[in-house]
């Protein structure tokens, strides 16, 4: 029953969502941000403590407008994303302008696959999307199965609105090491928290839990990685900011694996110093603590 009521909500936001004009639909997510910022304080107290560990030298009047930003910027995101029925491929590519697309030319001319990366950062489901678009080539795109499954099909149906496709995490790894070794393009989020027993490299000042996947995708199969970051400007229009990693491999796959992983971690980390309110603090990305210094497994 508690799926139904949540599925009912949602559904209810999504029709009010696509009543409006999308423009309209982005404002109104930013006054959303706003009051959720005040009047619901969802993680509220996690995401504050993570930025301040994060960002020790800056006081506090200054954290908590980053985190009022980032609630505005997640409502934002929401909006965006449940407008997407009613959105033409035209109207995502007049809102997105791309920095760097050579890079993704670039790695899908090795013939070896393109492993496309990001985190929540910005609106990270148009970033997929419109990427897609402007290339002309679809994204099997890597995703946690949400709890609630009806929402989690309707969300689904959403981010292959446009040709992309969805994999289940559970079953992602064989299939991707398939696709990339037919020239297709893997897209992922690896910026949450792996197990206790993850790979452990520096994020933001701190050890934190990682996953190796994208790293051991790319040794297994010679696929580049390229990270995308979907930065929004004040006029709700996105720049599209590709960064190409470049990693050799030494022949040693366990320090490979560590060097790779914190090489694309440190790129997010980049993207996340430059515009704080973008990423999703929300999440308790250092909730596990290492028993080790941070180094390859051996």
């Amino acid at each position: 029953m508690k799926n139904y009521i949540e599925y009912i909500i949602f559904k209810f936001f999504v029709f009010l969502t696509n009543l409006l004009p999308f423009k309209v639909s982005q404002r109104l997510g930013k006054a959303f941000g706003i009051f959720a910022y005040y009047f619901i304080p969802y993680r509220k107290k996690v995401a504050l403590e993570n930025l301040r560990k994060a960002f020790p030298e800056k006081d506090e009047k200054v954290l908590k407008q980053i985190l009022k930003m980032t609630y505005v910027n997640l409502a934002i995101t929401f909006f965006e994303f449940m407008s997407f029925p009613k959105l033409k491929a035209d109207d995502l590519k007049k809102i997105a302008r791309f920095e760097n697309l050579n890079y993704v030319y670039e790695g899908l001319s090795k013939g070896r696959g393109l492993i496309l990366m990001s985190g929540h950062f910005g609106n990270w489901e148009l970033n997929a999307v419109v990427t897609s678009l402007e290339i002309g080539k679809p994204l099997s795109i890597i995703v946690k199965t949400q709890r609630n499954r009806l929402v989690d099909k309707e969300i689904n149906k959403w981010r292959c609105w446009f040709g992309n496709k969805v994999i289940p995490m559970e079953r992602a790894f064989r299939e991707s090491l398939k696709i990339l070794s037919e020239g297709g393009i893997i897209a992922l989020l690896a910026d949450q928290s792996a197990p206790k027993e993850g790979l452990y490299v520096n994020f933001l000042g701190r050890p934190a839990s990682t996953f190796a996947g994208p790293a051991l995708m790319s040794l297994r199969t010679g696929a580049p990685i390229v990270m995308g970051f979907a930065v929004r400007d004040k006029n709700y229009n996105y720049r599209i900011i590709f960064e190409k990693v470049d990693f050799t491999p030494s022949g040693n796959e366990s320090e490979d694996i560590f060097n790779l992983t914190q090489i694309h971690t440190s790129l997010l980390e980049k993207y996340v110093h430059l515009y704080p309110d973008h990423w999703l603090w929300f999440h308790r990305r250092w909730k596990h603590t290492p028993t080790h210094n941070l180094s390859p497994k051996r």
